[in-house]
């Protein structure tokens, strides 16, 4: 129901009880009035023929006293007139000549009681009467003295005086004053009635449009206004026009975000840029602390970390693609993947997102296909594709993430740049790491690795072998050949190595012809062996040198790691002892490390 129809039946209501009670109440009032005046003119008239009585008595009249009745009976509106003789006059002297005996049970309790009774009778359409019946009573006074003629006590009811009189002349009018009444309160409540909807009750359709206007802001709905025809009010206007400033801000506002993070304005659109404000927020402070980031491998455990925190799930995987190389690298592992992306991932090859809940969207690489994933790919540039990978055990857990798949989206786009910083840094640091004419690690990537070594041998105790060699008398290829020669030599050297030794196994050229060796989970008995077998193969190659040919030798030392010293860098010292030891001895030799290489230095 309309604002403007429940105040109205309220308003008219309202005013019609008032109306309706002033009415009543002045049929009530006028009715009282004109019965009191009848009364009034009755107990008048009744004093007046109780003094005439009197005098009648005093003068000695009595038997002249039907003239003056009947004089006063033809009065107008005089409708009957009797009187009553009681019973002591009767029995002093005698019923008298008139019919003068109780008519009715009232002049009969008015004999007994000495009390007057008057009643106002005669319905709406009947005559309008007055019956009145007044005792008349002994007195003693000096004046009057009733008992010098009456065997009776003062205060005692000699007769009664009854009368009726018509009063239809005072209800007559009433009923006019009561018309003019009601004539009146009609126009007045007309008067009343037209100046609510004209004046008042107009107000109220506005009252209701602004508030169904600003309700329907308030659940989002920022097309709502209020109706050209109830806006001649300046109030009104003022909502609508703050209203379009209020569409045009959100407009504008949802416009910028949108560009940065996904924003779904179809139910309350101040509550979705409220939340696309407050993930913009969390990403800008996320990426603060990305920046503080030394290494690319912190950032992306703070980004796996990022995306659990944000969807409630345990395992979360990045893989990194490379478009140009194809190359797919598993850059942080929360757990043991369950995925062999590194030979191909479909979601980075694809750009498209991988569910397991998707019967065209299941990847062929999971390993155990029973579980859960979600995997959504996003390119940070033409040279690298970033797969954010959830995985789950239960079937459900991962519906926020497909619901919020758009969260992965806007992060890693506003993080593209932070995440491009660290990818050129480890880059950068890769090719420090490794040396560009033998293909091997450096100096800094074997220090960087001694130290990880360190670190898990306290937990894994894996075995290492640990080998140092360099070329015999390398200075003379350089010398005699020239240094072309003697790069030669050296990626030559590389290649051996990384066609001898396992991917696990690190190779580091160390200087100029110095090589170091770390052997993963390497038997210690066998490390010396790995090391004459390298020496044999190198003896057995021919260097080239203009049309003619050479051969090279080299000598290697070897030591077990942490059998020989817990320390490894000790063991790399120890590993050049034993090599120092083989150049003595004329080179072309692998030895093994002893404590007795300790005495002779």
């Amino acid at each position: 129901m309309k604002l403007k129809t429940k105040i109205s039946f309220l308003l008219f209501s309202s005013l019609l009880l008032l109306f309706v009670a002033i009415f009543y109440n002045s049929i009530v009032d006028l009715r009282n009035a004109s019965a009191k005046s009848a009364e009034s003119q009755a107990l008048a008239t009744a004093k007046v023929i109780e003094a005439g009585l009197t005098a009648h008595m005093v003068s000695g009249t009595m038997d002249q006293r039907d003239t003056f009745l009947n004089q006063v009976t033809a009065l107008a509106n005089m409708k009957q007139l009797w009187l009553v003789r009681s019973s002591k006059v009767s029995h002093q002297y005698g019923k008298g000549p008139f019919e003068e005996d109780a008519r009715d049970g009232i002049d009969k309790f008015v004999l007994e009681s000495g009390e007057t009774v008057i009643e106002s009778r005669g319905g709406i359409f009947e005559d309008a009467t007055v019956r009145l019946s007044v005792p008349y009573k002994a007195t003693s006074s000096s004046k009057l003295d009733c008992l010098s003629c009456h065997d009776v006590k003062a205060g005692d009811t000699l007769g009664v005086i009854s009368l009726e009189m018509q009063t239809n002349d005072l209800k007559a009018l009433n009923y006019r004053n009561i018309i003019i009444g009601t004539v009146l309160l009609l126009l007045l409540f007309a008067g009343m009635v037209y100046f609510l909807h004209k004046k008042i009750l107009i107000y109220f359709d506005r009252f209701d449009a602004m508030g169904k206007c600003a309700r329907a802001v308030y659940n989002g709905d920022l097309d709502a206004r209020i109706p050209d025809e109830l806006c001649e009010d300046q109030d009104a206007r003022a909502l609508n026009a703050l209203i379009d400033k209020l569409q045009a801000s959100v407009d504008a506002i949802e416009h910028n975000l949108s560009g940065i993070v996904h924003i779904d304005s179809t139910d309350d659109p101040l509550k979705a840029l409220s939340d696309g404000s407050g993930r913009l927020s969390d990403i800008n402070v996320f990426a603060q602390k990305l920046r503080r980031d030394v290494n690319a491998s912190d950032a992306y455990e703070h980004i796996a970390d990022y995306f659990s925190n944000q969807f409630k799930i345990d395992d979360v995987n990045l893989i990194s693609y490379n478009p140009l190389s194809q190359d797919t690298k598993i850059v942080y592992e929360k757990k043991a993947i369950l995925c062999d992306a590194q030979s191909g991932c479909p979601a980075a090859r694809s750009g498209e997102r991988i569910d397991s809940s998707k019967s065209d969207c299941i990847c062929p690489k999971m390993i155990t296909p029973n579980e859960q994933y979600v995997c959504v790919p996003y390119s940070i540039d033409n040279e690298s594709t970033i797969v954010v990978s959830m995985v789950s055990e239960k079937k459900n857990a991962l519906n926020t993430v497909r619901t919020g798949a758009h969260i992965v989206d806007e992060t890693l786009r506003a993080l593209s740049a932070e995440i491009a910083h660290h990818e050129m840094a480890e880059e950068i640091k890769d090719l420090q790491r490794i040396d560009p004419l033998s293909g091997l690690y450096t100096k800094n990537f074997l220090i960087e690795r001694m130290f990880m070594i360190a670190k898990e041998s306290k937990r894994t105790a894996i075995p290492y072998g640990v080998m140092m060699m360099n070329v015999d008398d390398f200075t003379t290829i350089n010398t005699v050949f020239g240094e072309k020669v003697g790069d030669e030599t050296i990626r030559i050297i590389g290649q051996t190595l990384l066609d001898s030794l396992r991917e696990s196994d690190i190779i580091v050229r160390l200087s100029s012809d110095e090589f170091v060796v770390l052997l993963y989970d390497c038997d210690p008995a066998q490390v010396n062996n790995v090391g004459e077998r390298i020496r044999s193969l190198f003896a057995n190659k021919k260097l080239k040198a203009n049309a003619s040919g050479f051969i090279k030798t080299m000598r290697i030392g070897t030591v077990a790691f942490p059998q020989s010293h817990k320390d490894i860098t000790q063991c790399v010292a120890f590993a050049r002892l034993a090599m120092n030891e083989a150049k003595s001895e004329g080179g072309n030799l692998s030895v093994k490390f002893h404590t007795r290489l300790l005495e002779s230095n």
